[in-house]
């Protein structure tokens, strides 16, 4: 090794070390992935908001997604939702009822993504991301240092979107019957950076004539993107 630079066996032994870890990661948690250490913990923390009209209760929270990939809020805005149905009629819940907007005086009107459309590639530094992850796709590091923590540092691993979490943990399309409630997250179309609060939209449709019977609104607090 000259120059503070790894030697190629070296460089290959730590890259070979590095994927086996994450690909061990992978194995472990196929079928159940972890969420990030001590996420769970500050998502539960954090206020819920809650709005509701004709019977149907809606609850929000714009700070709670701890899933793959962990820095998703860089490419839209993940809300939480839970809608319980009392309203006596059947819920026609779809994508296309929720909007969320932002303050009047700086005008945006943000659309809910189906999750099968969010497209992308989520750029990941490494050493955000715990081994408690699946990381399921191409390695783009780049090996920079010597020092494997100054490495760490500096690689970067790409995972396409959206994500098989990110699919698993939306809420669906479909019909909430009366007294039933679902729960799971809306995918909206990423905000502005200098935006800290919103206010979402929910129109509530009865699914046996299509017409609206009331409209939630529930103000947000998200996160700065700076």
């Amino acid at each position: 090794m000259s120059n503070g630079r790894l030697g190629a066996n070296s460089t290959q032994w730590l890259r070979g070390a590095l994927l086996s870890a994450c690909a061990l990661a992978a194995c472990a948690h196929r079928d159940q992935p972890v969420p990030v250490s001590g996420a769970a913990k500050a998502a539960s923390a954090l206020r819920n908001e809650t709005g509701e009209s004709a019977g149907v209760r809606m609850i929000a929270r714009a700070r709670a997604w701890n899933g793959n990939p962990p820095t998703l809020s860089q490419y839209v805005l993940p809300v939480w939702l839970e809608v319980e149905n009392h309203s006596g009629k059947t819920l026609s819940l779809r994508y296309d009822s929720f909007r969320v907007k932002s303050p009047p005086d700086n005008p945006e009107m943000l659309r809910a993504v189906p999750p099968s459309q969010v497209k992308g590639n989520a750029i990941i530094p490494v050493s955000a991301v715990p081994a408690e992850f699946r990381l399921e796709d191409e390695w783009i590091g780049e090996w920079v240092e010597s020092d494997l923590d100054q490495y760490v540092a500096h690689a970067y691993w790409r995972e396409p979107l959206p994500t098989k979490e990110m699919l698993r943990r939306a809420i669906r399309e479909g019909l909430v019957a009366d007294g039933r409630k679902i729960a799971g997250f809306v995918y909206f179309q990423k905000t502005r950076p200098d935006v800290a609060s919103l206010t979402l939209s929910a129109d509530l449709v009865d699914a046996a004539t299509s017409q609206s019977f009331g409209r939630i609104e529930i103000p947000l607090i998200v996160e700065s993107n700076h």
